[in-house]
């Protein structure tokens, strides 16, 4: 089976998302949302002991505590680890030495044997170094209880498109603008070969100037087109943000004190931070396509 990885929304979420990381490797996806309502979370974190109740409500025989490097390295199949005394990561393959680690944080990583010591081992017992694990295996009521996953992960696109849509009288013109704009781009080529095959070949100074005149005026016809599809774009993303800012206060003033006590403020910054990333997203995609439109003029030259 391939391994899916996950990324922790905040500091309070490894647990959590290493969860939903070995509950898609079985063939289930439960979102952050739903297994946070299961599980407890403080303004700590996460504890191994709520994580064990949460895997055996999802249906996992759960087996917790202390481990050897040998018993890890046995296994065949995901288990959590206790990762620097501070986190949760998932431990997903062994191979040759190496130690195929999913970090809710970081990502994907490899470790050899002593980097993995480093990290994982906490005690030393009977000459035995030991760290803390909890294998998990599902039972039949893993896929038969069927708790309800709101998934509500949505793309960024879709995300945007409650704030976009009030702006489509905009995206009109903004089209139409790229379509002319490109349309002139394209004709530019024509009138420099025109120059050359019929005003030099000729050697008529007055169809040379002409063309001249009339490249001058595409080219400040385009200026024009560019700049006010820009002033357009500008005007939609100012309004988009300032939206994206006030409605996150709005919902962040209406949440219960209880919500406040699982976070960091860290986290409450970085969300308020991401409405710029969605912003971008819209930005981007017309760029790429204004300069794929450039680029197919610069190939006909």
């Amino acid at each position: 089976m391939s391994f899916y990885f996950y990324r922790q929304h905040d500091a309070m979420q490894c647990g959590v998302a290493c969860m939903a990381m070995v509950c898609k490797y079985y063939g289930r996806k439960c979102s952050f949302e739903t297994l946070s309502n299961i599980c407890t979370i403080t303004n700590e974190g996460v504890s191994m002991q709520a994580l064990k109740q949460l895997a055996e409500v999802l249906g996992f025989d759960v087996l917790c505590g202390k481990a050897s490097l040998y018993q890890t390295k046995d296994i065949n199949y995901p288990c959590l680890l206790h990762w620097n005394q501070n986190h949760f990561v998932v431990l997903y393959k062994v191979k040759k030495n190496r130690f195929y680690i999913a970090d809710p944080a970081k990502g994907l990583v490899k470790y050899n044997l002593e980097e993995f010591k480093k990290h994982w081992i906490s005690t030393q017992s009977n000459s035995e170094e030991k760290g803390i694990a909890m294998f998990l295996e599902p039972t039949p009521a893993f896929y038969k209880n069927q708790i309800e996953d709101n998934i509500k992960e949505e793309r960024s696109f879709k995300f945007l498109f409650g704030y976009i849509k009030q702006y489509h009288k905009y995206f009109g013109q903004i089209v139409l603008g790229l379509l002319v704009g490109s349309l002139l781009q394209l004709i530019l080529p024509f009138l420099t070969q025109a120059i050359v095959d019929v005003g030099i070949k000729n050697q008529n100074i007055g169809f040379i100037w002409l063309i001249l005149l009339g490249q001058l005026m595409l080219t400040i016809s385009r200026t024009a087109i560019d700049f006010i599809r820009r002033w357009l774009l500008l005007h939609i993303s100012l309004r988009i943000n300032i939206s994206l800012v006030s409605d996150f206060f709005i919902k962040l003033l209406k949440l219960p004190m209880s919500f406040f006590d699982t976070k960091l403020m860290g986290d409450l910054m970085q969300r308020m931070s991401d409405h710029s990333r969605h912003s971008r997203t819209a930005h981007t995609g017309h760029d790429a396509c204004r300069a794929s439109t450039s680029s197919g003029s610069s190939i006909h030259l």
